[in-house]
């Protein structure tokens, strides 16, 4: 079996995420995971909080698969 392509694996765990996976700050949230930021800047139960959490769990999610 051949190499996960990252970008597919992005795109599948991304969609599980709607409707937070279109907000921008789903985006900001999957970049600062990555960069090693794990500080949510967005208050308590907002959707932009919300959706940044998400968006660093979708990160966590793909450098699993992506490692395994």
């Amino acid at each position: 079996m051949g190499q996960l392509n990252p970008r597919l694996i992005f795109d599948f765990i991304k969609q599980q995420y709607r409707p937070y996976d279109m907000r921008e700050e789903f985006d900001q949230g999957f970049s600062a995971y990555q960069a090693g930021n794990f500080h949510n800047p967005h208050v308590g139960d907002s959707a932009s909080a919300t959706a940044w959490d998400l968006g660093a769990e979708a990160a966590m999610r793909c450098q699993r698969v992506i490692e395994s």
